[in-house]
């Protein structure tokens, strides 16, 4: 996996940060446009270059398909682990 593979645009680092910062919950892809604001056709592409990955996994909940992170992926949980690090420094600079 190279970092052109995570952050290949904006929609990628947009969608990635909000789930790394919304770990353990599940969103509709529909929900996970919205709240990122990319478009929805630009987030399945997203979100399945994020599957083919195994950064997120993508679930059937009757209709739906819920998008979560997959905390089992060792890199998910090392940039979750960076997200952190970055709010805390935020917040010490602040």
């Amino acid at each position: 996996m190279k970092l052109h593979d995570l952050f290949a645009s904006k929609a990628h680092s947009k969608i990635l940060q909000f789930l790394l910062e919304n770990p353990g919950k599940a969103f509709s892809l529909r929900y996970l446009a919205r709240a990122t604001g990319v478009a929805p056709s630009t987030a399945i592409i997203v979100v399945n270059n994020f599957e083919r990955l195994g950064l997120v996994y993508q679930r059937r909940l009757r209709s739906v398909k819920m998008i979560m992170l997959n905390p089992e992926n060792p890199v998910a949980g090392n940039l979750m682990q960076l997200v952190e690090l970055l709010r805390r420094y935020e917040s010490a600079s602040s």
